[in-house]
């Protein structure tokens, strides 16, 4: 086959305008069974019958999986590719795992940046785990990791500094690519969430939130000069660009660049820093349109179009993705000034067709199993510029039907009632071998198998260890009357406290009976349990700042009070831990079995937590 760029000819009738733009867009779905066979007002997700449409006559280029269980994805993701004539990008949310219920959950992953000579082993082994699930499952690109530098992103960074975030990155995304050879099904990893935090950089004084007025509705803004970020918050992405299959960029605001539309809405900025300044060759993807805040500065067409202006090859989440595909098409018109999108000018269709390369290259790279048809075939259409090819994809020309298709209400017509990429064409055929796909019962019984592995448990145990930090050991008591108070803020589930939790088992067989308390709790009854105590233990299960009533509790009972523990958010801990210098402190980032296992640790390093209660009650009687 020729590599002079010419498309063969057995591909037959190209990919409308139409085709071209609906692969541009990202829909958030629903597995819940219940929630796909009717319309839900005020839901994020298609009901079932527009999902069809979506995927099998409009043609969207993928699927965000943001709710369902494990077991409900095997089965939509299924129906979706099914549907499909060119396979669907499914992309999940994957910080800490499979945001699925049912897929391994893992602990904070900055607990790695703390395991020092081990921190990148179990990096790469965690991302073994969450892509081999996801491959079981059929997601093919994970919206992980994330490399921004800041322990305050949604409980999902790496690392506090830079450095630390892009070895820790690369060995994830080592570990995806080793399942991809190991399982003979590609995954797409993605670098996010740049520019950075919306709400504070800790790497820069003085960041702040915009102003809320009539004129400059709220946005998320990052104040730090660029030359500065280069070198800091930005490194782990420019050092990433030749790794991670995709970009995801957030809307933040800048105000060196502009003061009012985020970096995500600027004409050209993504596609003068990200691939003319970077030299990323890979997918940008702008992050969900349905945010909010965005609804203050433009409506979704508005926004869309801008966004693809600034250079995204794919937009998450787009609010009516007909309404927003039929304006982004209204841009694309011959003549059209796009006057609503700041003057900046028409979309250029030859834009689209780089983008929908790409999107088609990243595809390609995700299927397991390549057939013959695609090993003839796909180096040729790999190495094509369609936007230099008259004809098929970016043709400019007036008399091409995906350009002129008379008024703007019939535009959409043909993708709606038919023009499809039919499974029997050649284009079809080219994606239409999917062996990398499961059924629905082998997808279960491969992810079964793939639960049940006995590398899952180390890893998980060697992320809680690292979140945990301080602690001193503590002096049994001689006599009975210490309480283990443990307070809780948020409501836990029996996974993470129960009668045979750490938190509550260890010390119990160390004769410290625990007394649970919350919000809710009687005063009077609090107050009588502690006054009973001889000694405390203090364990605040917590993610808001504690009452005041309870911080004067802590400051009372200070003579009594052997250690405290705070299991939450790492800023808080410190806020926290300033109040209580005095006393000795030991912090997790998780609250689960295992996080609480290492806390009993480092409280109490000469027994052998491993071996339980009945290890700890013999070592009572001993003495």
């Amino acid at each position: 086959m020729s590599m002079s760029g010419a498309p063969p000819l057995e591909f037959g009738q190209p990919l409308s305008l139409a085709r071209q733009v609906a692969q541009l867009l990202v829909v958030p779905v629903s597995a819940q069974l219940g929630s796909l066979h009717a319309p839900v007002e005020g839901s994020p997700y298609p009901s079932r019958e527009l999902l069809r449409k979506l995927v099998q006559e409009v043609g969207i280029g993928g699927v965000w999986l943001r709710d369902g269980h494990v077991a409900e994805a095997i089965l939509l993701i299924e129906q979706l590719q099914d549907w499909a004539s060119l396979p669907l990008l499914v992309a999940v949310d994957a910080g800490r795992g499979l945001a699925l219920p049912g897929a391994t959950s893992f602990p904070h992953p900055l607990g790695l940046s703390r395991l020092g000579a081990e921190a990148e082993s179990w990096a790469e082994q965690w991302g073994r785990i969450t892509s081999r699930e996801a491959a079981a499952i059929g997601i093919n690109w994970l919206l992980s990791p994330v490399v921004v530098p800041q322990a305050e992103l949604a409980g999902l960074a790496l690392a506090e500094d830079p450095a630390t975030v892009l070895s820790l990155a690369r060995a994830f995304v080592g570990g995806c690519e080793q399942t991809a050879l190991d399982m003979g099904s590609g995954i797409l990893t993605t670098a996010r969430s740049f520019p950075g935090l919306a709400s504070a950089d800790p790497l820069q004084e003085g960041s702040r939130f915009g102003p809320t007025t009539p004129d400059t509705p709220w946005r998320p803004q990052l104040t730090t000069p660029v030359a500065q970020l280069q070198d800091t918050l930005w490194l782990p992405v420019r050092h990433l660009v030749h790794q991670v299959g995709a970009i995801l960029v957030s809307h933040v605001v800048l105000p060196e660049w502009d003061e009012r539309w985020p970096i995500t809405l600027l004409p050209g900025r993504l596609t003068q820093l990200l691939r003319q300044e970077w030299g990323f060759t890979g997918l940008i993807v702008v992050d969900a349109l349905d945010q909010g805040f965005l609804a203050e500065l433009a409506d979704p067409v508005t926004l869309a179009v801008r966004a693809l202006q600034a250079g995204a090859d794919l937009i998450l989440a787009p609010p009516n993705p007909i309404q927003v595909m039929q304006g982004i098409l209204d841009a694309l018109q011959p003549g059209s000034q796009a006057q609503g999108y700041s003057g900046q000018g028409s979309l250029n269709p030859a834009q689209v067709a780089q983008s929908v390369t790409r999107i088609l290259r990243a595809k390609q790279r995700t299927m397991g199993g390549v057939s013959a048809l695609l090993k003839e075939v796909w180096p040729a259409l790999a190495e094509t510029d369609f936007s230099t090819v008259p004809g098929w994809m970016g043709a400019t020309e007036r008399t091409d039907p995906g350009l002129n298709r008379g008024s703007p209400a019939e535009q959409l017509k043909p993708v709606l009632l038919g023009d499809p990429i039919t499974k029997d064409s050649a284009l079809g055929k080219l994606f239409s071998v999917r062996p990398g796909l499961p059924s629905r019962l082998q997808g279960a019984e491969r992810l079964g198998l793939l639960l049940a592995e006995a590398d899952i448990a180390p890893c998980q145990a060697a992320m809680a260890r690292g979140g945990v930090e301080g602690g001193q050991p503590l002096t049994l008591p001689a006599e009975p009357g210490w309480l283990n108070w443990i307070w809780q803020d948020l409501p836990l589930s029996s996974g993470e406290l129960n009668l045979e939790s750490p938190a509550l088992r260890i010390p119990s067989a160390l004769r410290i009976p625990p007394f649970c308390s919350n919000a809710l709790t009687p005063l009077p009854l609090l107050e009588a349990a502690l006054a009973k105590a001889t000694g405390l233990m203090v364990q605040c299960f917590v993610q808001d700042p504690l009452p005041n009533y309870v911080l004067d509790m802590l400051q009372q009972q200070r003579e009594r009070i052997a250690a405290v523990v705070f299991y939450g958010s790492l800023p808080l801990y410190r806020r926290l831990q300033e109040q209580f210098h005095w006393v000795n402190t030991v912090h997790s980032l998780n609250r689960d079995p295992f996080a609480q296992a290492e806390v009993m640790r480092r409280l109490f390093p000469h027994l052998s937590i491993a071996e339980g209660v009945h290890e700890a009650g013999a070592t009572i009687k001993k003495k």
